[in-house]
C-alpha cells in the first residue's frame, strides 16, 4: 500500500487522469461498436494497457532505456521476418499473428524508438558522433521496411516525430527545410507507386479517375446527422457501412452517436494532456528528457491530428487510429508504452 502511495505522489497525477480518462472515452465508445466482441477485448487490452502503463511509469531512466533497447532489437528484427512471412491483410504485411492475436511491430516501436532516437542525439551532443551515425542508419533502415509493408502513414509520422527531435535538440533551420521536402518526396514516391495510395489521394481531392469518394462522405455525414448531441449510444449508422469504423473512423462514429459536445470533449482531454506535458518540458534541464518527451508527445499529438482530420476529410485518409479510443490491441500497447514513458520521464523520484 506504501509503494502505491509513493507512486501517486510522484508522478504527473493530472496527466494521468487525462489519460485514464481519454481511455475510458474508448470504452464508451466501444458500447455503441459491438456490444458481443468489441466491448469485451477492447476492455480487456484497456485493462492490459494500463497495467503496463503503470509498470512503466514507476521506472527509473536506465531501465527505460535498457527496455526500449531490448524491445527495438526484437521488433526490428520482426519486420524484417515480415518480409517472409504470407499473412496478409488487405494486400498489407504488416502484422505477426501469435495464436489468435495478431501484432503489428511498426505500432508498438514508434515510442520505443523515440527514447533510443532521444539518447542517440544527447550522446551525440556530448561528441560520441557514432551515436548520431548508427543512429541515421536504424531510421532510414525503419523507413523503408515500414514503406515495404506498405504504410504510407505510419512512414510519415516516424519521419515527422524524428526530424522534431532533432529540431528540438537544436539542428539548423536548414533541417527542417529537409524534413519538409523528404515528407514530400515519400509522399509523391507513394503516390507512383502504391494504388491504395492513389486511391485515396484521388479519393481526397473529388474522385479524380473515378475514385470512389463514399468513404469520406459518408464519415462527413456522420457528423452532420449527429449535431449538438448525437443520435444516442448504438443509434448510428456509420459503424454498419463502413470496414473498421472502430479504428479509423472512431472519431466520426463518436460525432454521429454522441454528438459535437463530446468529440469537444475528446479534443480538450488530448490537448490537455498535450499542453501539460509541454509546461512539464519548459521545467527540465535534462536535455535527454527534454528531447524525449517532445518526441513522444509529437508523436501522441500528430497522429490524433491525422485520424481527427481523416475523419473529417480535411486529409487523406490514411487509416491511423486515435491514440488510447480506437480499438486495436497494437495500437492500445502502442500508447501504453507512450504514456508509461512520459509518466516515467516526469515522475518526481527520477528528477536526478
Amino acid at each position: 500500500m506504501n509503494r502505491i502511495f509513493t507512486w501517486w505522489q510522484s508522478i504527473d497525477r493530472i496527466n494521468f487522469l487525462l489519460i485514464l480518462s481519454l481511455g475510458f472515452t474508448g470504452l464508451i465508445l466501444s458500447f455503441s461498436i459491438d456490444e458481443n466482441f468489441s466491448l469485451n477485448k477492447h476492455t480487456i487490452f484497456f485493462l492490459v494497457s494500463i497495467f503496463l502503463l503503470i509498470a512503466l511509469s514507476n521506472l527509473d531512466n536506465k531501465n527505460i532505456r535498457r527496455i526500449s533497447f531490448f524491445l527495438f532489437l526484437i521488433l526490428f528484427t520482426s519486420m524484417i521476418l515480415l518480409l517472409f512471412l504470407d499473412y496478409e491483410v488487405k494486400g498489407a504485411k504488416r502484422w505477426i499473428q501469435i495464436f489468435n492475436f495478431t501484432l503489428q511491430p511498426s505500432e508498438v516501436i514508434k515510442p520505443i524508438f523515440v527514447v533510443l532516437t532521444a539518447w542517440s542525439i544527447t550522446k551525440s551532443i556530448e561528441d560520441k558522433k557514432v551515436y548520431l551515425q548508427s543512429l541515421f542508419i536504424f531510421f532510414f533502415a525503419l523507413l523503408v521496411l515500414i514503406l515495404i509493408q506498405p504504410d504510407l502513414g505510419m512512414t510519415m509520422l516516424i519521419s515527422a516525430t524524428f526530424f522534431c527531435q532533432l529540431f528540438v535538440a537544436g539542428l539548423s533551420i536548414t533541417l527542417v527545410l529537409f524534413a519538409i521536402f523528404f515528407i514530400i518526396a515519400i509522399s509523391i514516391f507513394s503516390y507512383f507507386i502504391f494504388d491504395h495510395v492513389q486511391s485515396r489521394i484521388n479519393s481526397f481531392l473529388g474522385g479524380i479517375g473515378g475514385t470512389d469518394t463514399y468513404q469520406i462522405d459518408l464519415s462527413i455525414r456522420a457528423f452532420q446527422n449527429g449535431g449538438l448531441l448525437g443520435k444516442g449510444p448504438g443509434q448510428g449508422i456509420l459503424k454498419e457501412k463502413i470496414p473498421d469504423a472502430n479504428t479509423d473512423f472512431i472519431f466520426a462514429v463518436a460525432g454521429e452517436e454522441l454528438g459535437l459536445v463530446f468529440c469537444l470533449i475528446i479534443i480538450f482531454i488530448i490537448l490537455s494532456i498535450i499542453v501539460r506535458t509541454l509546461l512539464n518540458v519548459l521545467k527540465l534541464q535534462d536535455p535527454y528528457k527534454i528531447i524525449a518527451i517532445s518526441g513522444l508527445i509529437c508523436s501522441f499529438g500528430l497522429q490524433c491530428l491525422i485520424n481527427i482530420f481523416s475523419s473529417l476529410g480535411l486529409i487523406p485518409t490514411k487509416g491511423m487510429t486515435l491514440p488510447f479510443v480506437s480499438y486495436g490491441g497494437s495500437s492500445m500497447i502502442s500508447i501504453a508504452f507512450l504514456f508509461g514513458f512520459l509518466l516515467s520521464l516526469t515522475n518526481k523520484k527520477n528528477e536526478n
